[in-house]
């Protein structure tokens, strides 16, 4: 796991799964107000809940790819 999670790239992961903030706070375990304010550039998150919700995109399918997608992240097709 080597890209760390930014603002843009939590909200984009989260869009591209189709899922509202409070189904991510819930997962991440952290108040809905923590992952607004993230995401709209006022905060950072710790290292730990970073990891956290960046292993839950991933296992959802995201694909962390800021070179080479406009968004920055992707959906792997499913097997």
């Amino acid at each position: 796991m080597e890209t760390v999670l930014t603002p843009v790239l939590c909200r984009e992961a989260r869009a591209l799964l189709d899922l509202d903030m409070a189904e991510v706070a819930f997962v991440a375990r952290i108040p809905v107000m923590d992952l607004e304010m993230f995401e709209a550039g006022h905060i950072m998150l710790p290292g730990i809940t970073l990891a956290a919700l960046q292993r839950f995109f991933e296992r959802s399918g995201v694909v962390f790819a800021p070179g080479t997608s406009r968004r920055g992240v992707l959906l792997q097709a499913s097997a």
